[in-house]
Parts: C-alpha cells; sequence; structure tokens
C-alpha cells in the first residue's frame, strides 16, 4: 500500500512538474514576443519623433541659409547648436553634391571617415549605422529651398539616436532580458560579455532561426530562449530578446529538492500514517493539477487557498502567488492597451470630429439669425446638440492629455468664488458647501475652462458619494513638494505648488476601487448613471498643465482630491476677464485657408456676416496664389489651419512672412501635440482659434488679432 501511494504521488508530482514547465517555457515565450512587440512599438514612435525634428531642423530658414553657403567651415560652425536643441547623439549636414558640410557628435569615438561609406548607401528616410563602436538609428530629412517648380535641393540632414542594450536594459520593459544587435552574424551591441559573448556570436554563425519561433542559446552552461526582431533599413540588423529558462525554472528545483526531502521522510513512516495521510496529499494535489489546467487554458479568476504548513501547502501558496503575479501582469498590459488605444482614438478623430461640430454649430447660429418663433425652438435644440459634442469631445482630448489648452495667470481663489454660486445649485441643497482659501497662495498658469471643468468634476463626484447629504470643503493653500516626494512620485517636479483639495464626508472609497478611478469610462454607479470620464478628464486636464493629483479615502469616513499645480509669484497680474456682448464686426480683407470644405464654407459666410471681405483656399499652397494675385491689395488676417495637405499653416505662413509682413495670423486647429508645438515656433503675435468655435468666437479672435496689428 505503501509503494503504490509513493508511485502515485511520484506519478503527479513528475505530471504537475512538466506542466509546470510547460507553462513556464510558454510564459517566457509569451514575455519575449511582447517585448518584441513593446520595442517595435517604442522604436516607432522614437523614429517618427526624430523624423519630426529632422524635418523642423531641415525647415528652418537658418538651417537653409548656411547649406546655400556650401562651405563646410561655415555649415560646421553654424550647425553646432542643432545637435544640442535636438536630442540626438549624431547630425550630419550633407551638400546636395553629397559632400559632408557639417559633422557633430556627442561621442569622440565616432568620427567623419567612419560614417561616409553609411552616408553614401543610405538614400531613404531611416536606416541604421554601427560606427566608432556605437549604434545609431538614424532618421534623414531633405533640406530645400524655394516653393514649387523654384524648389532647389540644398543637400539633406542626417539626424541620429544612440540605441544599446544598456539603455534599454535600464528601462522596467526589458530589465530582465540580456539584448543584443546583430548584423552579418556578427555582434554589433550586447549586454553579454566575456566569453559569453563568443558563445553566443558562434551560435549566429552555426545556428538556423526563423522568424516568430522560439530558439535555444546555451550561453556559459545556462539554458536560454532567444526571440528576434528585425530592424529594416538599408542596413538592416536583428535584435536579439534572451531570457535564461535555467532562472526561470529556478523555483521547480528547489521545490523538488524539498519534495524529495519530504518523499524520504514520508516512507520512513508506517503505512498507517501514510494511509491516513494520503487523502490529504493526493487530494491538493489534484486540486493543483486542475488549477494548472485552467492557468494553461487562460483563466486565472480564481482563488487558491493553502491550509497548514506542509510542503502542499507551501506549493498551494507559491501556485497562488504565480496566479496573482500573472493576473495582475496581464491585466497591466490591459489596462495599459486600453488607455493607449482610447488615446489614440480621441486624437485621431479630433480633427475631423471637431470640423463637423463646428459646421453644426456655425450653421445654427446663422439660422437662428433669421429664424422665426416656430422655428427657433429647433434650431436652439440642434445648437445645444452641437455643444454637448463640443463637451464630450475635450473630454476625450483632456483625459488622453491631447486637448488644446489657452494657459493664462489665475487666482484659483477668485475662480472658486466666481464658482460657489453655480455649485450650490449643483451639488442640491441637502449638501453643505464650504471654503476655506488661503491668501498666502500664488497664481498659476491653466486653462480658464478647464480649472473650471476640475473643480466642477470633483464636486460632482463628491456629491455622488452623498446620497443622503453631507459636506463639502473646498480649500487652497501653498504647499512645497521635495525633492523626497518627487521621488516617490516620479512624474512630480519639486516646487513651490498651489494645493487645492475638495474633501467630502461621504461613503469613501476601497482600496480596489481607487487603483481604477482615473481610468477612463470605470464607474460603480449604476448603467446610465455615469460616463466614467469624469475623473479621468480631472486627471488628463491636471497632467496636461503640468500638475499632480493624488487622493486618499476612508470607508465610511470621506475622500479628499489634492490637486497640485505649480505655483507662480502673487504679484503676476491674472488675466483680464473676457467681456461679454454684442458679437464684434469689423471690416477688412482676411485669408481663410481651410481643407474641408464645408467648414471652409461656414466660416467664409460668417466673415461675410461680420463685414468681411474673404479670399478662400483649400491648402497653402493655393492659398500662396491667391496671395500673389493679390499682391496690389491688402490682406488684413489669415486665418489657417494648421494642418493640411500639400502644405500646412505654419510652412505658409513662413513664405508669406517672404514677401508680406503687415498681416495677423490665426492659426486654427484641434490637435494639441501639433498645434501647440507650431504655434510656439511662429512667435507670440499668433493667436490660436480652438475648434470647434463658434461664430462669437471667431469674431473676437479676429477682433484681438486686428488690435494687435492696429488694422481696422
Amino acid at each position: 500500500m505503501l509503494a503504490v501511494v509513493v508511485l502515485l504521488t511520484a506519478a503527479v508530482l513528475i505530471l504537475l512538474q512538466l506542466r509546470m514547465l510547460a507553462h513556464v517555457r510558454e510564459d517566457v515565450a509569451s514575455t519575449l514576443q511582447a517585448e518584441s512587440v513593446v520595442y517595435k512599438e517604442i522604436e516607432q514612435g522614437s523614429r517618427t519623433q526624430a523624423q519630426q525634428s529632422a524635418m523642423l531642423i531641415a525647415d528652418q530658414p537658418s538651417v537653409k541659409a548656411l547649406m546655400s553657403t556650401n562651405d563646410r567651415l561655415t555649415v560646421q560652425d553654424g550647425s553646432e547648436q542643432f545637435l544640442k536643441t535636438s536630442n540626438a547623439d549624431l547630425l550630419i549636414l550633407e551638400g546636395a553634391s553629397g559632400e559632408v558640410l557639417g559633422f557633430h557628435s556627442k561621442s569622440e569615438d565616432v568620427l567623419v571617415s567612419g560614417v561616409k561609406r553609411f552616408l553614401q548607401e543610405s538614400s531613404g528616410k531611416q536606416d541604421w549605422w554601427f560606427a566608432g563602436g556605437h549604434l545609431f538609428d538614424v532618421s534623414f530629412a531633405p533640406i530645400v529651398s524655394g516653393a514649387g517648380p523654384e524648389v532647389h535641393q540644398l543637400g539633406r540632414i542626417a539626424l541620429a539616436r544612440e540605441v544599446s542594450p544598456q539603455l534599454l536594459g535600464n528601462t522596467a520593459v526589458f530589465g530582465n532580458s540580456i539584448l543584443a544587435f546583430e548584423s552579418g552574424g556578427k555582434v554589433l551591441q550586447t549586454s553579454l560579455s566575456g566569453n559569453a559573448r563568443s558563445e553566443f556570436e558562434n551560435w549566429l554563425v552555426k545556428g538556423t532561426t526563423s522568424a516568430g519561433t522560439l530558439d535555444d542559446v546555451q550561453i556559459g552552461g545556462e539554458r536560454y530562449f532567444a526571440h528576434y526582431l528585425d530592424l529594416p533599413g538599408e542596413h538592416p540588423i536583428r535584435l536579439y530578446f534572451l531570457r535564461s529558462y535555467d532562472q526561470a525554472t529556478a523555483f521547480l528545483r528547489q521545490l523538488n529538492r524539498i519534495l524529495l526531502t519530504l518523499g524520504g521522510i514520508a516512507i520512513l513512516i508506517a503505512s498507517l500514517v501514510v494511509f491516513a495521510l494520503s487523502k490529504q496529499i493526493t487530494a491538493p494535489l489534484e486540486n493543483l493539477a486542475a488549477v494548472t489546467k485552467r492557468m494553461e487554458e487562460g483563466d486565472f479568476e480564481f482563488e487558491l487557498a493553502a491550509q497548514g504548513t506542509d510542503e502542499v501547502a507551501q506549493l498551494t501558496r507559491s501556485f497562488e502567488q504565480m496566479r496573482v503575479s500573472i493576473r495582475n501582469s496581464r491585466e497591466g498590459m490591459l489596462r495599459t492597451a486600453r488607455l493607449e488605444a482610447v488615446g489614440r482614438l480621441a486624437g485621431g478623430v479630433a480633427h475631423d470630429f471637431n470640423n463637423l461640430v463646428t459646421i453644426i454649430s456655425g450653421y445654427s447660429d446663422l439660422l437662428l439669425d433669421t429664424a422665426d418663433a416656430k422655428n427657433r425652438p429647433y434650431v436652439e435644440e440642434i445648437k445645444n446638440a452641437g455643444q454637448r459634442a463640443t463637451a464630450l469631445t475635450r473630454q476625450l482630448l483632456a483625459f488622453s492629455r491631447k486637448q488644446v489648452l489657452e494657459p493664462q495667470v489665475l487666482d484659483p481663489n477668485q475662480t472658486v468664488r466666481n464658482m460657489v454660486k453655480m455649485l450650490r445649485v449643483l451639488i442640491g441643497e441637502d449638501i453643505e458647501l464650504a471654503t476655506n482659501l488661503s491668501e498666502q497662495i500664488g497664481r498659476v498658469l491653466v486653462d480658464a475652462g478647464q480649472l473650471e471643468q476640475v473643480i466642477m468634476n470633483l464636486a460632482v463626484n463628491a456629491r455622488d458619494a452623498m446620497p443622503k447629504g453631507g459636506r463639502i470643503i473646498i480649500e487652497t493653500t501653498h504647499c512645497d513638494l521635495d525633492e523626497t516626494y518627487a521621488e516617490k512620485h516620479t512624474e512630480v517636479t519639486a516646487g513651490p505648488y498651489v494645493l487645492l483639495s475638495v474633501t467630502d464626508t461621504g461613503s469613501g472609497i476601497s482600496g480596489g476601487t481607487l487603483a481604477h478611478i482615473f481610468e477612463p469610462f470605470f464607474t460603480t454607479k449604476e448603467a446610465g448613471k455615469g460616463t466614467g470620464l469624469g475623473l479621468a478628464t480631472v486627471y488628463g486636464i491636471v497632467k496636461q498643465s503640468k500638475g499632480h493629483i493624488a487622493v486618499y479615502s476612508e470607508l465610511g469616513v470621506g475622500t479628499v482630491f489634492k490637486v497640485y499645480l505649480p505655483s507662480l509669484d502673487k504679484t503676476i497680474p491674472v488675466a483680464s476677464a473676457q467681456q461679454s456682448g454684442a458679437i464684434p464686426r469689423g471690416e477688412g480683407t482676411i485669408l481663410l485657408v481651410e481643407d474641408e470644405p464645408a467648414l471652409r464654407v461656414l466660416a467664409a459666410e460668417s466673415l461675410k456676416r461680420l463685414g468681411y471681405k474673404v479670399l478662400q483656399a483649400g491648402n497653402g499652397l493655393e492659398a500662396l496664389a491667391l496671395a500673389d494675385r493679390q499682391a496690389s491689395s491688402k490682406i488684413d488676417v489669415v486665418l489657417t489651419d494648421v494642418v493640411m495637405p500639400r502644405m500646412g499653416g505654419p510652412a505658409l505662413i513662413a513664405q508669406l512672412r517672404e514677401k508680406r509682413n503687415d498681416f495677423a495670423v490665426i492659426f486654427m486647429s484641434g490637435y494639441s501635440d501639433t498645434a501647440v508645438l507650431e504655434f510656439a515656433n511662429l512667435g507670440t503675435e499668433s493667436l490660436l482659434l480652438q475648434k470647434p468655435f463658434t461664430t462669437e468666437a471667431l469674431a473676437r479672435k479676429i477682433s484681438e488679432a486686428q488690435s494687435r496689428t492696429g488694422s481696422s
């Protein structure tokens, strides 16, 4: 009987070990594949950013002026600044004839002679170079002068950033993997050293690899799994990800030793005792086998309870820890992917959707001017629907941090005071609203409407936590966040802040819910009673305003949300409030440049009704041609979209400035990452009009632009 029990137990343990080994192999394979996918996404993002930087530098007039000299010493001396401002590691300016006119590198090991061959062989937009012991991801952009048929090729710019396994290994994503960059069977860069590197190179020469497969590699007597990612270019390279299978299964070897020891002791026990204990041993093992099967099928939503301190209980606890770890990792990846997907969706549809909302709101304004009493309510409902669509779009853009902001210097205390009356109506009579505003705080640089949105959303959230009534306290105070706090919260920069806190005496938030409250579409309310965007919007606005938000809650006691905004000197004057009243009319000529035909027609009609003469163009090239035909006539304001086909707004303004300089500029955009960047590069004389906009907003923006330039 004892022998049967021993054999059965051994068989179960062997089966369990085989399944665990298979699961570990699948987990390692999944991790390596995930790392390759993550690196590919990171690399694509980095390349896009580097390509944009190269194009921005190539488009600067100072660069074009340098390249037009075709003098190596002049270009070398005048281009050094661009290496610092671009955050690149290598910058090369090549003349139209292929001669290197400018060369700047952060590493003294990289010489001009070492990159000339790569430069001659590279003709695309991106490539990989290995020079001077350094691996570079290189982006190219042409440098041209003139426009249309008068375009002249001045050369091109090569902007490179260094890539190394050491830099990638410092990130949390790749910290546990060994990385190696290889080309033609030769290891270029790797975190392996000494003999291990030589063994890996020998394996590359002798072994055969296939895309998408998991390869076994023996390095230093240790077994590794390898997965690779091809990085294309005219000098393509291959990135290998390696993880130690022996280290991943080390806990199994330790577990085997424990089980063998316990098994030896068990054999010495009398058969009657073994028989009595067999049920207690085999039943949990069978449970573990069933659990392993569920985990293989991807089911991690169960709880594995362990009782006692024997080996089976230890194994059960190990399984439970592994289950929790894998489940949390998977949930984290899904949460991150969901946030990124929603953020990309919000940013991607912003431009087109904002155009549509602008058209709806604009035509409803035009209809209201002539609508009779019978039809006016219907038109007003259309306009209200457009306003609700505008609010929803801005919420989506706010939590994805793609909202176009118009920051201005504000007094937070005054903002709170201005909102008190509205908040009392919003939260209801059964909830007491109190304020405690410190006069020692400084100013803040934020978008006025977005700050009001933060306060309102937090107040509504507090109201919903107190269905039977309670108390809301809004406070402001000065706060200094030191280096210790900044080290614990990596997104925070140490310094003075204005602390805006909203406290309620509601039901409180559980620890499990706290981890998700800032996620978009997460809500604890009943279906149909919440969008799940309120706190996500608050989080996005605070982050985009370079602030920080924290929350503390106790069940049955209440919750406090703390918003930290960078503090400015309180002596700085605050922005003046917008004066309400009739829509301002004007006169003069406006060059309207918009690639969306319906929006262009609407804006033109609105401007004509306001008293302006309108010249219309669908893109930058059409606008240039139209301005040339109107060379003898004055253009008072150029109202242009930022992103358009063939030629965008910034390029249009730059070329118009070369021919005339007596006009004001207003950029229209629904993007933040594009519009604000371009806006910053064009100086403070340009204004930004956020889409969607109303006829009143358009009229006031044009009036502001004309007042700046002295136009009538």
